[in-house]
C-alpha cells in the first residue's frame, strides 16, 4: 500500500528530450509581443508624447511613475479589442482606448490645477 506513495526512479539516460523550438501559432492566433514593440505605432507615441506633457514631471520620473505601469498595462492587454462592435473593435483596440484615457484624464485634469497657468514647479 506505501508503494502508490513513493516515487519510481527514473535512469538518466531516460530523461526528458530537449524542448523543441516554438512553432508558429495557429491561425488566428498571435505570440505576445513585448510594451515596445505594442507602443512603438506612430499614433501611440504621440499619445505617450501628450500623456508626458501633461503630466509636468521629468522624463525620468514620467517613466517610473507613468510609463512603467502603462508598459505593463500594454504586455497584459496586448492585441485585444476593447469592444465586439465599436470604435476600438480592432486588434490592439483596448490598448488604444486605455492610453486615449489616460490622456484624456490628464487634459481634464490640468483645467482643475491651481494656480492656472503657473509654472509646475508653482504648481506642484
Amino acid at each position: 500500500m506505501l508503494s502508490l506513495f513513493q516515487r519510481k526512479r527514473v535512469p538518466p539516460a531516460a530523461s526528458a528530450p530537449p524542448p523543441k523550438p516554438p512553432a508558429e501559432p495557429g491561425k488566428g492566433l498571435m505570440r505576445p509581443e513585448p510594451a515596445a514593440s505594442l507602443l512603438a505605432t506612430p499614433r501611440r507615441q504621440k499619445l505617450l508624447e501628450h500623456i508626458w506633457q501633461r503630466t509636468s514631471l521629468s522624463r525620468r520620473q514620467f517613466a517610473t511613475l507613468y510609463l512603467v505601469p502603462l508598459e505593463r498595462y500594454a504586455e497584459l492587454v496586448q492585441q485585444f479589442p476593447a469592444s465586439e462592435s465599436h470604435h476600438h473593435a480592432y486588434p490592439g483596440g483596448m490598448l488604444d482606448h486605455g492610453l486615449e484615457i489616460v490622456a484624456y484624464a490628464l487634459k481634464l485634469r490640468q483645467s482643475h490645477l491651481l494656480p492656472a497657468g503657473a509654472t509646475p514647479e508653482a504648481q506642484a
